[in-house]
């Protein structure tokens, strides 16, 4: 099948994104909050609690490259198997720009978009080099299209506590002091999502896989042969929301949810 022109692409990219923005808007916008949960292992809560930001990941190989990967209040089970220790914010603004690289269409035009860049293609398909070459190439794009949020699949699984063919992951685009080229020296932090405040526990453990596609619950299975949760979704957000709100008042002791398996 032949290449279509870089011109008519990117006119359908910036189309495909603007449908995106509506669903995202009218999916998750809270009043002009968008709404962030991200899970981090404990041996970061202290430094975390000195900061309330959350970090930017540069890890080569990341889903959508560079940026601040978190998962919705609406699946807050979603990625814990990421960190035992989880922290609520927000992203704030109604010009934020999504795309959507959940729906076949948007997967799409980002593979026939990356094709134009043939020396990092050829890098991607022919080398051993093809995380950095993701990497450059996920950023790249997002950048030429400023999206601020990319949602997608999750790409890891748990068949108790990941609902992969709804679920939705995010990906938050922070560029702040990095030049085109995306180097690895960047600030550590993000200030894009604010109003950080540690509002959750995890009392399930989980064991990667060998294949690294999924992750195995080993406490869940033993006490819930059917995969039946202590909270819906619903309930847990709502609990997650009321620790929230009572530490960004200043709670004497930190209000946490013990998410039990």
């Amino acid at each position: 099948m032949a290449l279509r022109p870089l011109n008519e692409i990117e006119r359908d990219v910036r189309g495909w994104a603007d449908i995106s923005t509506t669903r995202f808007q009218q999916q998750f916008n809270d009043n002009g909050r968008f709404w962030m949960l991200k899970y981090m292992h404990p041996q970061y809560l202290a430094d975390f609690l000195r900061h309330k930001q959350v970090v930017i990941s540069t890890t080569p190989g990341f889903t959508w490259g560079d940026g601040i990967y978190v998962s919705p209040l609406s699946n807050p089970y979603s990625t814990m198997m990421y960190g035992r220790v989880g922290v609520l914010g927000r992203l704030e603004g109604a010009a934020v720009k999504a795309y959507d690289g959940a729906d076949r269409r948007g997967i799409e035009l980002y593979q026939q978009w990356i094709q134009h860049s043939t020396f990092l293609f050829t890098i991607l398909t022919t080398t051993i080099h093809a995380d950095r070459a993701n990497r450059l190439l996920r950023n790249a794009f997002r950048r030429r299209f400023a999206i601020d949020v990319t949602f997608f699949r999750p790409d890891q699984y748990n068949k108790t506590y990941v609902a992969a063919g709804s679920d939705l992951w995010f990906v938050v685009s922070d560029w702040s002091g990095v030049s085109l080229q995306a180097p690895t020296q960047r600030p550590r932090f993000s200030s894009r999502i604010v109003g950080c405040e540690w509002v959750a526990v995890v009392g399930e453990q989980f064991q990667e896989s060998g294949s690294r596609t999924h992750f195995i619950d080993l406490i869940g299975p033993h006490l819930h042969p059917f995969g039946v949760r202590v909270l819906s979704n619903r309930a847990l957000a709502q609990q997650l929301l009321q620790c929230h709100q009572a530490n960004s008042a200043g709670a004497s002791q930190p209000r946490i949810a013990h998410i039990l398996a």
